[in-house]
């Protein structure tokens, strides 16, 4: 089954400004001289591979197979093994308390990487909104995840773990 991973608003709008402002500064660069130069290269240096790395890591959907749940990316994949699953349930956003990014994107492209909250502890988050959250838990990691229909993907998942038990 494949669940799409839809961005939300706040997500969508801090991509879209980060993506302006890059290519404002990158017109810039065309068009200052060549020793006006150095903080727009150096800001270009620093917002374009961040921009570039958000976006490859970003979620385009998630897939549930019958062994795994998969977080397919645009230029690499996350495989959660469901033999691994100890827990796995639909949260709100509140539950995560005071998240602080450890490596993490908040908001371009989604939220993406390893977070810490005192509620949760260190956890990943492959989130492309803060609407549709299910928290997946094994015996060493945590995973937040963001499927468009969360209560479908839950029912699911647990279908699949109750079937192989």
């Amino acid at each position: 089954m494949r669940f799409a991973a839809v961005q939300d608003d706040s997500s969508k709008i801090i991509t879209h400004l980060l993506i302006v402002v890059v290519i404002l500064i990158g017109c810039r660069q065309v068009m200052v001289d060549r020793h006006d130069a150095i903080p727009t290269t150096i800001a270009l240096m620093i917002l374009l591979p961040a921009l570039l790395i958000a976006w490859g890591l970003s979620p385009r959907y998630y897939v549930l197979t019958a062994a795994d749940i998969i977080i397919k990316g645009h230029l690499r994949s996350i495989r959660i093994p469901l033999k691994d699953v100890l827990r796995l349930r639909s949260i709100e956003e509140e539950e995560l308390g005071e998240s602080a990014r450890v490596f993490a994107s908040g908001g371009v492209f989604g939220y993406l990487g390893a977070y810490r909250s005192a509620e949760m502890g260190d956890y990943q988050r492959w989130c492309t909104n803060n609407e549709h959250l299910v928290l997946i838990e094994s015996a060493s990691n945590k995973w937040v995840i963001s499927p468009d229909d969360s209560a479908v993907f839950v029912k699911a998942v647990n279908k699949i773990i109750n079937e192989v038990h």
